[in-house]
């Protein structure tokens, strides 16, 4: 295994920025790749429909994303801060990264993958947002994904971040992986059905 200097200005970087604002990151050290393992798991449906990223940071999730077979064309990484996202743009340029707010994605993302997305990974700190923030973002997200389009969030607390039943949504608790510091657990967010 050779050394990674990407990995090691991306990982500096990261906590730097932590140290500036450790709410808006919500962790003090990069995803273990075995998160992004297990996140692709559950986002790789099929060869073709667009991933998107929420809170790329220093571009660990998206890495092992990649390393786990989905298509780097494939993904469409947003990031909030100014800096990661210009780190993510330099050392993932195969990668779409957006510098932009999760909660404005209909407006941020290429028009023609609108309502195509099945799958979106969340890295962001929902836990430290307050319920009004919570909500935009999960109606911006649902807005631009497919029917069954899946939310996929993880958390470092091992309850959902995410009050399902306040936003009319169905939970599924996925799994926790306990390799990772600190561990993290997976919840599968997806819409109600309403009934007609």
């Amino acid at each position: 295994m050779g050394f990674d200097l990407n990995k090691l200005l991306g990982t500096r970087l990261f906590i730097l920025r932590c140290l500036r604002n450790p709410r808006q990151l919500g962790a003090v050290v990069p995803t273990s790749r075995r998160v992004g393992t297990f996140l692709a798991r559950h986002a790789d449906v099929d060869p073709d429909s667009p991933i998107i990223e929420l809170g790329g940071g220093s571009g660990s999730v998206t890495r092992t994303l990649i390393k786990s077979g989905i298509c780097p064309s494939r993904l469409y990484v947003i990031e909030l801060d100014p800096e990661l996202a210009a780190y993510l743009k330099a050392t993932l340029p195969e990668v779409t990264v957006i510098h932009g707010d999760a909660s404005q994605l209909a407006s941020i993302l290429p028009p023609e993958i609108l309502g195509k997305v099945r799958r979106i990974v969340s890295s962001l700190p929902m836990i430290n947002m307050p319920s009004p923030i919570q909500q935009k973002i999960l109606e911006s997200c649902f807005e631009v994904m497919t029917p069954d389009g899946v939310y996929l969030q993880f958390t470092y607390s091992p309850l959902s971040s995410i009050d399902d039943k306040a936003y009319d949504l169905k939970k599924k608790r996925l799994g926790t992986i306990f390799r990772n510091l600190p561990p993290a657990t997976v919840w599968q967010y997806t819409k109600e059905a309403k009934a007609s």
